[in-house]
């Protein structure tokens, strides 16, 4: 499964389907970035290129991806020469939850179903049907927080974003009283040595800027 497939999971309650990240559909779009930025296709520019600094930009002969929505994501990436991280995912971010909740419903990992808010207004709510990921991934992230593992590149990038989407606490905690401020201080990390994720959280901050 793919990164911006499994925040997904991990953000939708398992029994009332409500998904409970405010700004989900960035997270799933740092997690569209993690996944091209792990794989080579897409990298940030260093002082001294003929790019800016610190812009997102296409590397021309890595291998193409195989994966429709990576695919997808890395046509529009090439787009343009050179993109500023939260810029990119933000454009990225456009109707993303939706994609993804249908990729996991065609794995029967979840479930849609249509239920009215207020017995009136038409709603969809999505529903754990396949418990195995999803048990696989919060137990990945208990050795991380609760026995000191050292996380692999991909569970690190998870906690990364969970981090950016400020969900880390509610993701790992699951009401078992632990440390939030231990919590987020070391998810904090894990999140600074992402670019993705930082583009996810200065992504985030924008739209509550503009917000507020």
């Amino acid at each position: 499964m793919l990164l911006a497939e499994d925040v997904l999971l991990l953000v939708t309650d398992e029994v009332t389907g409500k998904n409970h990240a405010q700004y989900a559909d960035l997270m799933l779009a740092g997690g569209v970035l993690c996944e091209l930025s792990l794989a080579g296709n897409v990298r940030i520019t260093e002082q001294g290129e003929s790019f800016r600094k610190n812009r997102a930009v296409v590397v021309a002969d890595a291998p193409w991806p195989t994966d429709q929505l990576l695919a997808d994501a890395l046509t529009l990436t090439q787009g343009k020469r050179q993109w500023r991280p939260p810029d990119l995912a933000e454009r990225l971010s456009k109707n993303l939850v939706g994609t993804v909740y249908q990729r996991l419903a065609r794995a029967e990992v979840v479930s849609r179903q249509q239920h009215r808010v207020l017995g009136v207004f038409p709603a969809t709510r999505w529903t754990v049907l396949d418990r195995r990921r999803r048990d696989e991934l919060l137990t990945g992230l208990d050795e991380v927080f609760l026995f000191g593992a050292a996380p692999d590149p991909r569970t690190a990038a998870l906690i990364a974003l969970l981090s950016a989407g400020s969900m880390i606490v509610r993701v790992v905690d699951r009401g078992r009283g632990l440390d939030r401020r231990t919590l987020n201080r070391r998810a904090k990390v894990l999140q600074r040595q992402y670019w993705a994720a930082q583009a996810t959280a200065r992504a985030i901050q924008g739209r509550e800027g503009a917000a507020g």
